[in-house]
């Protein structure tokens, strides 16, 4: 995916540039920014095969492969990233669908990391609070998700001037305010009691 419309999509969810970088960083650590990637060894579908087959309903994505941008891992987190495609209609694998998901489960469930995204100006303690709190990979290599932060700073010529130093944190725009209603929908308890009710159908069918 291309990291400008990500950086624009953080920066218009109202991240600072410190901020999304931080979290680009991370994204490139975990996929190289490829929205589709299956983690690797972890299944002998291609990318295109798996995302394909999660589409069709074919494959139950609760599986603890990681995946996507963020290689989202937990099923619980896996479940909310299909339901959020589906809602709008795109494929799981749709990375302009991952980016919004991603801010929105931060403030749903990351608020910490969220606000520090939202207000800091240092890439590496942004890209050091998304690595420890949000994506909590086995090992916590630091130093190379703060370096890839820096080198798409550099090479893609990402810039601090999307939106007004000043705006305030989370607020509601026409990018991702519809995005933002849904997921609050999405941590409710009717969906969430529709949605198991859902699933153990769908597992008592098989």
């Amino acid at each position: 995916m291309n990291p400008n419309e990500i950086y624009n999509i953080l920066r218009a969810s109202w991240m600072t540039h410190e901020g999304a970088l931080g979290l680009m960083g991370n994204m490139m650590a975990e996929s190289n920014l490829v929205p589709n990637i299956a983690q690797r060894g972890m299944t002998k579908l291609t990318d295109a095969q798996y995302t394909a087959a999660v589409d069709n309903g074919l494959l139950d994505f609760a599986d603890s492969v990681g995946y996507g941008l963020c290689q989202w891992t937990a099923n619980s987190r896996k479940r909310k990233l299909l339901q959020f495609a589906k809602a709008n209609g795109t494929s799981v694998g749709d990375g302009d669908m991952q980016t919004h998901f991603a801010c929105l489960e931060m403030q749903a469930d990351y608020q910490h990391v969220w606000k520090t995204l939202c207000t800091s100006d240092s890439i590496d303690a942004c890209s050091d609070m998304v690595c420890i709190e949000y994506e909590r990979p086995a090992v916590n290599n630091l130093e190379a998700r703060r370096a890839f932060a820096h080198q798409l700073e550099a090479e893609v010529g990402l810039a601090p001037d999307a939106c007004p130093i000043d705006a305030p944190c989370g607020a509601d725009n026409g990018v991702s305010g519809a995005f933002k209603a849904l997921a609050e929908y999405i941590q409710t308890k009717e969906f969430q009691d529709g949605y198991m009710a859902f699933i153990a159908a769908k597992e008592g069918s098989m």
